[in-house]
């Protein structure tokens, strides 16, 4: 049986790794770091909702009309249509967290998903769902999470960087309303998996915690 170490480590073994947190906690970022530090395919399961989202809204369909929605979401490529779209809009990832409550979409998503960690031997996945639903015998299960005041100066700072206009009161709302919608929704809420390495991020770097996450697994 390997050991958590010699699966990371050792290029030639299969090595998974689930990566959860709420919007802005950072682990997008730790995610592409965690990817190159270990060769790691990395995947941000939010794209194929924000993907979904923004052909919605060129397409003119409500949020309220969930079965166009849910006839859109079977599409087996949904980020090839969007290839080369800013996805990181506010207005699509509002989108985005308001047609993931749906159970169908999240259903035909999901399978898409986990076909993408059976077929990669070396793999990370980011999102709300992978190590309770997506990746349940992951590897490596990581839970990032974050004050959500610091987050939203997070989001915030990454938008303005981005030319994008915005009030760090309206990003705060906004993510307080998709916490609630994350946590409380019937179908794979977000929830920490009791098996994850939880991380608070208010008060670290994205040095330190890729530091923490290479300790914790050289211990292991």
């Amino acid at each position: 049986m390997k050991n958590l170490k010699e699966k990371a480590y050792n290029q030639h073994n299969r090595f998974v790794i689930a990566l959860d947190g709420p919007s802005a906690s950072g682990k997008g970022s730790i995610g592409r770091m965690l990817a190159s530090e270990f060769n790691l395919e990395y995947v941000q399961s939010g794209i194929f909702y924000r993907s979904l989202a923004y052909l919605c809204i060129v397409n003119n369909i409500d949020v309220t009309e969930v079965k166009k929605i849910i006839e859109l979401s079977r599409s087996d490529n949904l980020t090839e249509l969007t290839k080369g779209v800013d996805l990181n809009q506010e207005n699509i990832g509002n989108y985005a967290s308001k047609i993931s409550t749906i159970p169908e979409v999240r259903a035909n998503i999901n399978k898409c998903l986990i076909l993408m960690v059976k077929t990669h031997p070396r793999i990370i996945m980011e999102g709300r769902d992978i190590g309770t639903v997506i990746a349940k015998d992951a590897d490596l299960k990581i839970f990032i999470t974050a004050d959500v005041n610091k987050r939203a100066e997070r989001r915030y700072k990454q938008l303005h960087e981005e030319g994008k206009k915005c009030k760090l009161e309206e990003v705060l709302e906004l993510l307080k309303e998709r916490d609630l919608r994350d946590s409380m929704r019937i179908t794979d809420p977000l929830l920490v998996s009791s098996d994850a390495f939880i991380i608070d991020t208010s008060h670290m770097n994205q040095k330190q915690v890729i530091a923490e996450i290479k300790n914790y697994i050289e211990l292991s």
